[in-house]
């Protein structure tokens, strides 16, 4: 930490949804439960209705648990309840725009919030596609906003603990990775206009939970020292589609880490549930590195050497410490407050390559698709 004095950052919310209201609770968490001097204040919220809005904000100030001591702070008091986006970004009591929007809305609202002067934390995906997310920085960086992509995984205690196991060459050289991230979500019982199955919305597996297995990939290979922050080849992909709506179902990709002479593959899967003891397994020369379900809130890991015992490590998210999404809050509170325009924990241009998967694969596998519907 760079002070000792508090600071504050005042938080402008897009979105009623629930990961938005997971966030903005984690925002009234106490910092002493995580040794953090940041303070957040939610400034404002925005929804589709000021009678939405008002919803949201009574919602949280009924909070009780790890949340109702924000409430207790006065994290609330002064927060504005807007019934339009627009009203939330040009408020000049907002530092910051938290964006937790459909991913098709993430690039139109995330613009807007940057051309108002805002700050952006925008949820994972980032963007549809890699032109969109390019054309979030360069308005960014003109402006010299800070702006980052929400992928909370990254900031999690037992994500350091793992990188340090890796890195420190106890395992040897990585061999062979791979990640998944799936559940069964019942699709077949949802409506066509549900946002898992609604291509408008950005729906099927791939965008919703292809980060997960994606932040797996990156902490692991792409950050290796021996990888010198090299993007891997892009090798081949798979989709199984959702007939209902065409949306994808399951998606799969294999890449090449050329510098580490290591392959991964990696899998999402919204009607199949995923293995519960190893959503991560990175194989290495001298031992393997095994992550518990789930990708995106791991507790468990385990390191299994070719020749010894197998040793078991915890690191869940404590009670007090709400959802976890707190510690990404943080980190956007320190960058800003160091005058940073973007994370070094979480880049611009990692962000940049994980999209460039999900394009990829969209890609090819909507070339199949046409390939398929030909042939009928």
């Amino acid at each position: 930490m760079t002070s000792t004095s508090p600071f504050t950052l005042r938080w402008g919310i897009l979105s009623t949804g629930s990961i938005a209201t997971e966030f903005a609770m984690d925002l009234l968490v106490d910092p002493a439960t995580r040794n953090s001097d940041m303070r957040h204040v939610i400034a404002a919220v925005g929804s589709r209705s000021v009678e939405s809005a008002d919803r949201f904000v009574d919602k949280l100030k009924a909070s009780t648990g790890p949340w109702s001591w924000g409430v207790q702070q006065g994290l609330l008091t002064e927060t504005k309840a807007y019934g339009s986006y627009a009203e939330v970004c040009n408020d000049p009591n907002v530092d910051v725009v938290y964006v937790g929007t459909p991913v098709t809305l993430h690039h139109a609202d995330a613009k807007m919030a940057l051309l108002a002067g805002k700050h952006v934390l925008c949820e994972k995906c980032f963007t549809f596609d890699l032109a969109e997310l390019d054309d979030l920085i360069a308005i960014a960086r003109e402006k010299n906003l800070f702006l980052m992509e929400a992928v909370w995984t990254r900031f999690h205690p037992i994500a350091y603990k793992i990188q340090d196991v890796v890195f420190s060459g106890r395992l040897g050289k990585p061999k062979r990775f791979q990640a998944d991230f799936s559940i069964d979500f019942n699709v077949d019982a949802r409506p066509t206009s549900d946002r898992f199955l609604d291509p408008a919305l950005g729906g099927g597996s791939l965008l919703d939970m292809g980060p997960y297995p994606s932040v797996w990939a990156m902490l692991l290979l792409y950050q290796h020292p021996d990888n010198r922050s090299t993007a891997p080849k892009f090798v081949n992909s798979y989709q199984r589609i959702y007939r209902r709506t065409n949306v994808d179902e399951r998606s799969r990709w294999l890449l090449d880490f050329e510098n580490l002479e290591c392959e991964a593959q990696l899998m999402t899967d919204m009607t199949t549930h995923g293995l519960r003891e190893a959503t991560a397994v990175l194989q290495c020369q001298d031992g393997d590195l095994i992550i518990e379900f789930g990708p995106q809130k791991p507790s468990t890991f385990h390191i299994v050497p070719r020749n010894g015992e197998r040793e078991t490590y915890h690191y869940p998210i404590a009670a007090e410490q709400g959802h976890g999404l707190c510690f990404e809050a943080d980190e956007v509170a320190q960058c800003i407050r160091d005058g940073k325009t973007e994370s070094e924990r979480m880049p611009l241009s990692e962000s940049r390559v994980a999209q460039s998967w999900l394009d990829e694969v969209r890609r090819r596998g909507t070339t199949c698709m046409k390939d398929m519907k030909g042939k009928a």
